[in-house]
């Protein structure tokens, strides 16, 4: 995506640098998902997904795992593909990825849309595994989809990351530096 992104910025004028000219469909796949939204979930399963998420999802949706299976993610048709190409391409090159790419499939669930007051619904496979009878939850952006916890995980998130990154600016620094001498070698 963000190929296709950039070489959209190259044929634009000022060199790329006017935003008004690239395509909606560009803009939007770079910048991806973004931002948080706390939000309730009723006894159905069904939540609101924010408009400007819905916008960008499209109408074909995949609700399922994030990769690292921590959370529930709503996907673009197309990103979800992807995750799967990946994974398939792994478990034909090594079996002992099968698992991942069977569990992956497991709790994907396709054909899945937006009612008329943009709600979605989480299939209980799912609520069952992250939700459990948590009635409150947080709707956020993780750039390529979006990802749905409960918001007690999102609060037990907030205080791991504030416990292991005190000094977020040093803790980049570091990452940084490590790329360079990685770079370097």
């Amino acid at each position: 995506m963000v190929k296709w992104v950039s070489d959209e910025l190259k044929n634009t004028t000022n060199n790329g640098s006017d935003r008004d000219q690239m395509p909606e469909r560009a803009i939007t796949d770079r910048y991806g998902f973004y931002g948080a939204y706390n939000h309730s979930i009723d006894a159905k399963g069904r939540m609101i997904v924010p408009q400007t998420f819905r916008d960008r999802l499209g109408e074909r949706i995949v609700i399922g795992v994030n990769m690292a299976q921590t959370s529930i993610a709503i996907y673009p048709f197309d990103v979800w593909q992807k995750k799967v190409d990946m994974l398939t391409e792994l478990s034909d090159a090594d079996v002992s990825a099968e698992v991942f790419l069977e569990r992956f499939a497991m709790f994907s669930f396709d054909n899945l849309g937006f009612d008329m007051q943009g709600r979605v619904l989480i299939p209980a496979a799912l609520r069952e595994l992250f939700l459990r009878d948590a009635s409150g939850v947080q709707v956020s952006g993780a750039r390529d989809y979006v990802r749905v916890i409960s918001s007690q995980q999102a609060a037990e998130e907030v205080k791991a990351f504030g416990k292991e990154h005190q000094n977020v600016l040093r803790d980049i620094s570091l990452i940084q530096s490590r790329i360079r001498a990685n770079r370097d070698n």
